[in-house]
């Protein structure tokens, strides 16, 4: 599978790597790697990620770094998802519908909840946390939880296999 992602500042990124750590040992899973902090863009089944990389690096090379807000907690229960959600600023549903318009004729097979208007952006904090520590962990969450601001600075596209991702290809933003 492969994936596009927003990639945050070294703070913004650092802060969120202390909180996914401290949510990983309250379950018990401190042996667990999560993947780098992130907000997903799209979800592949599978695409040439040097295709992929070709039909967007002209439009990337003019775009600015983006101004993230993660300012609230949600939870997705189908995943047992722990995660940190964006203010939804118009810049931020721009950058995804335009990139959505570049990609979209590549006849690829994008995962539907990341396509635009069922799109929900979030930075994932643990994800398959079994159904009772739910409450628990989310109220450990809750109490710690303050906004974090950053910027997001770099779009990537990986490859995700076995929990694990490669990276393709990076293109930082202006």
């Amino acid at each position: 599978m492969q994936v596009l992602v927003l990639r945050f500042d070294y703070k913004l990124s650092t802060q969120l790597e202390h909180t996914i750590k401290d949510l990983l040992i309250a379950s018990s899973r401190i042996k667990e790697t999560p993947l780098p902090p992130h907000i997903s863009l799209f979800n592949f089944e599978h695409i040439n990620p040097l295709v992929l990389n070709e039909r967007v690096k002209l439009w990337i090379e003019k775009q600015k770094q983006l101004d993230i807000s993660l300012s609230s907690l949600g939870f997705f229960k189908q995943q047992g998802t722990f995660f940190a959600a964006p203010v939804v600023t118009k810049e931020l549903e721009l950058f995804h519908r335009e990139l959505f318009s570049l990609i979209s004729n590549l006849h690829t097979n994008v995962i539907s909840p990341y396509l635009p208007g069922k799109w929900v952006p979030h930075a994932t904090l643990i994800n398959n946390v079994p159904l009772t520590v739910w409450g628990p962990l989310f109220q450990r969450a809750g109490l710690s939880f303050e906004t974090l601001v950053g910027k997001a600075v770099a779009i990537e596209c990986w490859t995700v296999a076995n929990g694990s991702a490669q990276t393709e290809w990076t293109h930082f933003l202006q």
